[in-house]
C-alpha cells in the first residue's frame, strides 16, 4: 500500500471515530463547565484536559466509550488533573486555551480570540474549531498539525485552516509544518471535509484551498516583522502574548 492509500484508509478511520464520540459522548461534549476535549483516532479516542494548571494532559487509546461516558467523573480527574504536568511545553496552555475559548459558542465552534483580534484588521476572520492533533503517516513519519479549523467566509464560502503553534519563533521548522499539513488536506480534500462534517453536525464544503496560519511570540507591539515575508508564501500570521491563565493575540493582515 502507498503512502496515498495508507493516508486515506487512516483518515477513513478518523472519521469513523470522530461520529462515535458525537454519537456517544454529545451529552458531555456540550456540558460547557467540563474542561475537556474528546480527539480523534484512527483506532480509538484521546480524552483531553483543557485545565490551565495541567493544559492537553490526558488518555488515548479509549474504545469503550460507554466507560468514558459512565465513569467520566472517574476517568477525567485520574488522566486530565491529578497527574504530574511533566515537561513544560507553553504552547500546550495556548492550544488548550483556543479549544476551551471555542466550547463557549457550543455548536458554532468559534475561536473568539483570534475571530476577535482579526477584527482591527483589513480581513476579519470568523474561525470555527474542529480538531487537533490529527497525526496521519507519512513517508518519512507521522504527518501532524496544532489545530484544523474552519474559516466562513463572507460569502458562505467554507475553507479549511491549518493552524500551528510554538512557544518559539522558529520560522523555518513553522513553516514546513504548516506547509506539509495543508498539502496533506489539499490532497484529501474529500475525506477531511467529510472530517468537517461529521465533528461540527453539518454539511461541509470546501469552497477554496487549505488556507496555513502560524501563532507564535509577539514581536513587540506592531506589525510582525515577518509578516510580510510570510504572506508572500501564503501563511497568515499571529503573534501572542501570556496574560496569567490566559492569552491576547495580534493577528496580521490576510494573504
Amino acid at each position: 500500500m502507498n503512502d496515498h492509500d495508507r493516508q486515506r484508509k487512516h483518515l477513513e478511520g478518523v472519521i469513523g471515530w470522530a461520529q462515535k464520540i458525537e454519537d456517544e459522548l454529545h451529552e458531555i461534549i456540550w456540558h460547557h463547565h467540563f474542561p475537556v476535549h474528546f480527539r480523534p483516532g484512527s483506532k480509538g479516542v484521546a480524552m483531553v484536559g483543557l485545565t490551565p494548571r495541567r493544559p492537553q494532559r490526558g488518555r488515548s487509546g479509549f474504545t469503550n466509550l460507554d466507560n468514558i461516558y459512565n465513569n467520566f467523573d472517574e476517568l477525567f480527574p485520574k488522566h486530565c488533573v491529578d497527574i504530574p504536568q511533566g515537561k513544560p511545553t507553553p504552547e500546550k496552555a495556548l492550544q488548550s486555551f483556543l479549544i476551551m475559548r471555542s466550547k463557549r459558542n457550543h455548536f458554532q465552534r468559534w475561536i473568539g480570540p483570534l475571530n476577535e483580534a482579526s477584527e482591527s484588521t483589513g480581513s476579519p476572520a470568523r474561525l470555527r474549531f474542529v480538531t487537533d492533533e490529527i497525526a496521519v503517516p507519512g513517508e518519512n513519519g507521522r504527518i501532524v498539525c496544532d489545530l484544523l479549523a474552519m474559516r466562513e467566509t463572507d460569502s458562505g464560502g467554507r475553507v479549511p485552516v491549518v493552524i500551528e503553534l510554538k512557544s518559539a519563533r522558529l520560522k523555518t521548522r513553522l513553516v514546513q509544518q504548516v506547509t506539509r499539513y495543508a498539502a496533506l488536506v489539499d490532497a484529501h480534500a474529500d475525506l477531511y471535509a467529510r472530517l468537517f462534517s461529521v465533528i461540527l453536525n453539518e454539511e461541509i464544503t470546501f469552497t477554496g484551498p487549505c488556507e496555513k496560519w502560524i501563532v507564535w511570540p509577539q514581536a513587540g507591539d506592531k506589525k510582525d516583522p515577518r509578516e510580510d515575508e510570510l504572506a508572500k508564501i501564503g501563511i497568515r500570521v499571529v503573534g501572542y502574548k501570556r496574560r496569567g491563565w490566559g492569552f491576547t493575540f495580534r493577528v496580521g493582515e490576510g494573504v
